[in-house]
Formats: structure tokens, C-alpha cells, sequence
């Protein structure tokens, strides 16, 4: 929506990638010694360069799991720094693990790959300041004005709204309808709420507004229309509010779809290809990942079996694609009676999970098992999460459309599990299923790739 974002995060890797060749000629003159420029013999780099842009390739990609080609950038310092040593560890893993799998390389660089990890580790914090600096000093926000009411607001905007990068010039109330529902929200507008179409024009000419959002049905609003688009320029980016929400909430409001935005979303001919590369690539990645538990099964059973008396998997029955019940498969980690009096939510500090168990869930190898289910086609990689039964038929009374996520295959990991912590309520569980209204409208193999290094990271990062 935003194209000065996007260009914004053009300029963030096109310097990331010159720094990264820049750390890395750097690391090769301070262990050789050799400061000359261009340097000298250039056949003695060559090795060098060809090895490490497949890092480099890498590093970007950890770079984009990490956030750090988020606009507005990190908002705490922390939150950098702690991404940062995320990273120098994983492109240190990755780097040499690369080259000593390779032994016909040609080039095993234990201290230039330290050097310059390092050496990018210091570009990257002072481009990431300087980029930063940058934006504060040229005040880089879509100054946006937002035409109507909806009850969303309450929801979107709060005094920390100039942080996502949009700052608010004015409300503009074309018939003084929604005066009460806005004056709470009037103090975050720099004119406040305005009422006459000459007095919008002239502040949408004097602080050079980027967008206008409308918050009203325009369908219903003829007269209104053709006074806007009569008296405003037509180089404005005019956006509807819903298509507003979802990009700065990464999810979709219910109270903005019907049975035509499912037809509209879910049954689209051109994602046919895409339904295509995402079932190969649940074949090849869990016959993978089976193989792993069956090599470590004969070690985590015997770990189960001793630490309590039962079974070493656990069984559950999970609504799947179309209603289609089938049972999920985990390593057992609560004691065989927790579910005596029924299904139950787990909560913080479960007294039901074993000592082995907590072991199990903190590493996530409990959910291994579920490689045969994604084999089986019960499941994908990425998808909502599947519920059990008895708590779907509780979910589809209290949750609008909630049976229209049938549609599509669930997952073993999905957007709502990124963006909301597990829940145990009825509210909680109607918030993720808005995020996984997002993921529906908006799935493609590049975004569950997202999600999917995401959820490794998060696993890493715990």
C-alpha cells in the first residue's frame, strides 16, 4: 500500500549487500595485510567472493526472518540488539557448517569467516543508526486523512499510532454523523475533526497529504463521492479502511466479511500452482523430518516410559480440511489421566505435564510425530492451527464463519500461532481466527516460507 515503503526497504538491502562485500574485502586486507585498492593479486578474491555471496544470500534471508527490513525499524533498542546476536550466531552456524561440508573448496576461512561476521556485525548497527537518524530528521510518515467512523478505531488508533509510520492530519465528518464517535480519537489528528469539503482541501494542499481513508460506505454516499473526487486531487492514494486495517493488524476484522469475501478469497483458480509446490513441499520436508524422529524415537521413548507410566504417543482428533476428522499424533507429555474429566485448555505451569514432558514442549519435539500427519495430507506445514472436536463445535456457535476455515488445509504451524499466544477463551480464540482470516486471504508459498522461518526462529529464540 505504502510505495514509499517499499522503496525505503530497497535502499536497507541494497546497502546491506554492498556492506556485506564491503565487510568482507575488509576481513580479507586485515588478515592478509594487504590494504591496496583494487586488491592485489584480484585472483586471490575471487574464491572468496563466489563463496561467500551464496552466505551472503543466506544472510539476507535471515535478515528478513529477523525484522530488520521492517519500516519503521526496531522501536526498542533491545529488541535490535537481541535480533542482532541472533543473527551473528545463525550466520556463524550456517557459515561453518557451509565450508566444512565442502572439503573440495577451495578456500576453509575459520578467521576471515569470524572477521567478517563481526566486521558486518558493526556495519549493520551503524547503517541500521544512521538509516534510523535519517528517517526522525526527514519525519519519513504517510500523512494520512480519514473520511468517517468505524468502530475499529478503538481498536487501531492510540497515542502510539505515529509509530507504525502514518500520522494523522485530520477526521473529516462530512455530515457532523459521527462527531461523538470520533472526539476520542480527535486529539490524535493534527487539525482534529473537520466538517466542510474547502476546509479538507486546504489541509490536505498545506500538509501535503499522501492518502485519504475512507471509514464509510461509499456505496451509500453518492453525493459525497462526487464532492470528493469534484474538489480533491486525483494523485491522492484513496484506500478503504478495511484494506487499511488489515495491513497495519496483519489481520482481518470480522465484522468486514461475508460468504462472498470466502468465494472471493478462498476459491481462486490461479493458487492452483501454488496448492501444487505447497503439497511437494510438505512431502519432502516431512519425510525429513520422520526420518529424524525415527532416528531419535528409540532414546525419547524410553525417556517417556521411565519418567511415567502410559503410552509414548498421544492421540487427539482434530477437525481438519472440509470437517474431515482425523487424528493427530504427538509425543505423550501430560500424565495419562489429564483429560479424565474431559477436553481441558493447557495452562501456564500445567501440573498435568510430566518432568520429561516440559523437556519435550520446550524444544518441540512433541510435535514431530505430526510429519505423518502432514504426509497423510491431514495436515500442511501452514495452515490454521486444527482444533479438537469438542472445542470446534464450541467455537462454531460463538465465532462467526468459524467453519469457513475448513476450506483449507490446517497447519502444524500458522499465522495466528506467530501473532497471538495461546489462549483460553472464547475472545482469545475468536482474535486468532481473525489472523487466520489474514493468512487465508493472503497465502501464497513465499508467505507460508515466511511464517515457516518465523516459527524456526521463534523455536531458537525461546
Amino acid at each position: 500500500m505504502r510505495s514509499e515503503n517499499i522503496s525505503l526497504k530497497f535502499i536497507l538491502v541494497i546497502g546491506d549487500i554492498i556492506l556485506m562485500y564491503g565487510a568482507l574485502l575488509l576481513a580479507l586486507a586485515v588478515r592478509y595485510g594487504d590494504f591496496s585498492f583494487p586488491p592485489s593479486p584480484p585472483a586471490f578474491f575471487k574464491p572468496f567472493v563466489i563463496n561467500f555471496t551464496l552466505l551472503h544470500l543466506l544472510w539476507l534471508l535471515f535478515l528478513f526472518t529477523l525484522d530488520f527490513y521492517e519500516i519503521p525499524p526496531f522501536k526498542k533498542a533491545i529488541d535490535f540488539f537481541y535480533n542482532l546476536i541472533t543473527f551473528l550466531f545463525l550466520a556463524g552456524v550456517f557459515g561453518t557448517s557451509y565450508f566444512y561440508l565442502r572439503p573440495r573448496s577451495p578456500v576453509i576461512p575459520k578467521t576471515i569467516l569470524i572477521l567478517d561476521i563481526l566486521i558486518f556485525g558493526l556495519f549493520l548497527c551503524s547503517w541500521r543508526y544512521l538509516f534510523s537518524r535519517i528517517l526522525k530528521l526527514q519525519n519519513f510518515k504517510e500523512k494520512i486523512v480519514i473520511i468517517g467512523f468505524r468502530p475499529e478505531f478503538r481498536e487501531l488508533f492510540s497515542d502510539s499510532f505515529s509509530q507504525v509510520g502514518y500520522e494523522i492530519s485530520a477526521f473529516f465528518d462530512p455530515n457532523s454523523s459521527f462527531s461523538n464517535q470520533l472526539s476520542p480519537f480527535s486529539n490524535l489528528a493534527k487539525y482534529g475533526v473537520i466538517t466542510d469539503i474547502p476546509k479538507l482541501k486546504e489541509v490536505i494542499a498545506k500538509e501535503k497529504v499522501n492518502s485519504i481513508i475512507f471509514a464509510l460506505d461509499l456505496y451509500k454516499n453518492e453525493k459525497l463521492v462526487q464532492q470528493i473526487f469534484s474538489n480533491l486531487p486525483l494523485r491522492l492514494n484513496y484506500i478503504n479502511f478495511i484494506n487499511f486495517y488489515e495491513s497495519l493488524t496483519k489481520k482481518v476484522s470480522l465484522e468486514t466479511i461475508n460468504e462472498i469475501w470466502f468465494l472471493e478469497n478462498v476459491s481462486r483458480t490461479e493458487r492452483k500452482i501454488n496448492e501444487i509446490i505447497k503439497r511437494a513441499f510438505d512431502i519432502i520436508f516431512s519425510f525429513l523430518g520422520a526420518l529424524i524422529l525415527i532416528i531419535l524415537f528409540p532414546f525419547i521413548a524410553l525417556t517417556i516410559k521411565l519418567d511415567s507410566p502410559g503410552p509414548v504417543f498421544y492421540k487427539q482428533k482434530r477437525v481438519g480440511r472440509e470437517k474431515k476428522i482425523f487424528t493427530l499424533y504427538k509425543l505423550r507429555t501430560m500424565k495419562t489421566d489429564a483429560e479424565e474429566m474431559g477436553p481441558q485448555w493447557t495452562v501456564p505451569d500445567d501440573p498435568r505435564v510430566t518432568r520429561i514432558g516440559k523437556i519435550l514442549r520446550a524444544i518441540y519435539l512433541d510435535e514431530f510425530p505430526q510429519f505423518f500427519n502432514i504426509l497423510k495430507g491431514d495436515l500442511s506445514f501452514v495452515g490454521p492451527r486444527p482444533e479438537r472436536v469438542k472445542l470446534a463445535e464450541i467455537f462454531e456457535k460463538e465465532i462467526p464463519f468459524y467453519s469457513q476455515r475448513y476450506l483449507i488445509r490446517p497447519g502444524f504451524t500458522g499465522w495466528a500461532q506467530l501473532n497471538f499466544p495461546a489462549t483460553f477463551s472464547i475472545e482469545g480464540s475468536k482474535e486468532k481466527f481473525q489472523y487466520d482470516l489474514y493468512y487465508i486471504k493472503n497465502r501464497s508459498f513465499f508467505f507460508d516460507l515466511e511464517i515457516i522461518l518465523k516459527t524456526i526462529r521463534i523455536i531458537f529464540t525461546q
